[in-house]
C-alpha cells in the first residue's frame, strides 16, 4: 500500500497532551516524503449526526453518511489518540489507523465491524495488540511501540542543571506520593514540585517555596522535568487507574522524556508485555514498599545524573527507529 499522506488533527485541535503526536507525525513526514492533510473540517458533525443516527435511523443510511465523510483517493495514516465508536474517514480502506491509546474493552463487535476494512492497524501497545488478535479486530495488526521524538535526543555528554530533587510531572501516582510525604517527615530538606490546580488553572508548587508557575508549553514542560534529579514514573492502570484504563498498562512516552530530561527513575508498573518490551526493569525496577522506595530514592539522591545510561537505553526507542515498520507498508 503506497501511503500518500498523513492525516492530521491539528487544524482544530491545540491540546498540549497531543503536540507529541504532531511531533511524531511530523518525523515520520519528513522521512518518509509524505504530506500531512488536515482531517476533514466536517469531522465533527459528521461524528456528531453518526451518533445521531445510531439511535435514530437505519444502517444504510450510516454508509452514506461514511460516504460523504471520508477521503477516498488517498492512501493515509492517521494516529488515533483513541479508537472510535463510530464508522468514519479514520477507520476506511484507505486509511491506515495508528492506535495510541485503547481503554474500552466494552465494544468488541463494534470494534471488528468499525476496522474491519482498513488494510492494516498499528497499534502502540503490545498488551492491546495482543487483545485485538485475540478478537480478531483485524487481519493484519502491527506493533508500532511508542517512542521519543529524536529531536529530543539525549548525547552521551548533555549536562543539565538539576535545580529540584524531585519534580512530579503530571498525573501522580497515590501510592508513590504516600511513600514521598512518609520520607518527607524523616527527610524534611527534600523539595519536590507537584501540580496544583489555582482558578482553574494547573500550577507545579514546591513543598519548600510554594507555587513556582506553569508549564503549559511543550518547551516549559521538557525544561521543568530537566531541572529535576528525580521524577516519578507509573504506568497508568497502576493503583485506581484500572478503570479508566481497562486495566491495560501501556508504558507511555513520559517515562522516554524523563530519561531523555537525565532523570533518575522511580516507578510502580506490573509486569506485562508492554513493560518486558521495554525493558523497565533494566532501568528502574518497580516499587512494592516503602522500604523499596526509601532505599531507591536515597541512592538516587547521591549519584550522579544517568546521562550514559538514560542515552544507551533511548537509542532504541527514538522515532527514527519506527520509520522502518511504516517504510514496510509504504514500499
Amino acid at each position: 500500500m503506497k501511503l500518500s499522506n498523513i492525516l492530521s488533527d491539528r487544524h482544530y485541535n491545540h491540546q498540549p497532551s497531543w503536540q507529541i503526536v504532531y511531533e511524531w507525525e511530523n518525523e515520520i513526514a519528513q522521512a518518509l516524503h509524505l504530506t500531512i492533510t488536515s482531517t476533514p473540517k466536517n469531522k465533527l458533525l459528521g461524528g456528531c449526526l453518526k451518533q445521531k443516527e445510531h439511535r435514530l435511523l437505519n444502517n444504510r443510511f450510516t454508509d452514506y453518511i461514511d460516504a460523504f465523510f471520508t477521503p477516498s483517493t488517498f492512501n493515509s495514516l492517521y494516529f488515533e489518540l483513541y479508537t472510535r465508536r463510530n464508522k468514519g474517514f479514520y477507520n476506511n480502506p484507505h486509511v491506515i489507523p495508528i492506535i495510541v491509546d485503547f481503554w474500552n474493552t466494552s465494544s468488541v463487535e463494534r470494534l471488528r465491524k468499525n476496522y474491519r476494512h482498513c488494510p492494516g492497524i498499528l497499534v502502540t501497545s503490545l498488551e492491546v495488540l495482543n487483545f485485538f488478535k485475540a478478537n480478531q479486530i483485524n487481519d493484519r495488526l502491527i506493533h508500532f511501540p511508542m517512542s521519543l521524538p529524536t529531536q529530543y535526543a539525549l548525547p552521551n555528554d548533555a549536562v543539565f542543571t538539576k535545580k529540584y530533587d524531585i519534580v512530579l510531572a503530571g498525573r501522580t501516582n497515590p501510592v508513590l506520593m504516600d511513600y514521598l510525604k512518609a520520607f518527607e517527615l524523616l527527610h524534611p530538606e527534600i523539595e519536590y514540585l507537584y501540580q496544583t490546580i489555582h482558578n482553574g488553572s494547573l500550577y507545579y508548587t514546591s513543598n519548600k517555596n510554594g507555587i513556582v508557575g506553569t508549564f503549559n508549553t511543550r518547551s516549559s514542560y521538557l525544561e521543568l522535568i530537566q531541572s529535576a534529579k528525580i521524577s516519578f514514573y507509573a504506568t497508568p492502570g497502576m493503583d485506581g487507574g484500572e478503570k479508566r484504563t481497562g486495566h491495560f498498562n501501556p508504558v507511555t512516552p513520559r517515562f522516554f522524556e524523563l530519561l531523555a530530561a537525565g532523570c533518575h527513575v522511580i516507578a510502580r508498573y506490573p509486569t506485562n508485555a508492554d513493560t518486558d518490551y521495554f525493558e523497565l526493569s533494566s532501568i528502574c525496577k518497580s516499587i512494592n514498599s516503602y522500604d523499596d522506595f526509601s532505599n531507591q530514592l536515597q541512592q538516587a539522591l547521591q549519584s550522579p545524573q544517568p546521562i550514559h545510561r538514560n542515552a544507551t537505553y533511548l537509542n532504541k526507542h527514538y522515532t527514527s527507529s519506527r520509520i522502518s515498520i511504516i517504510n514496510e507498508i509504504h514500499s
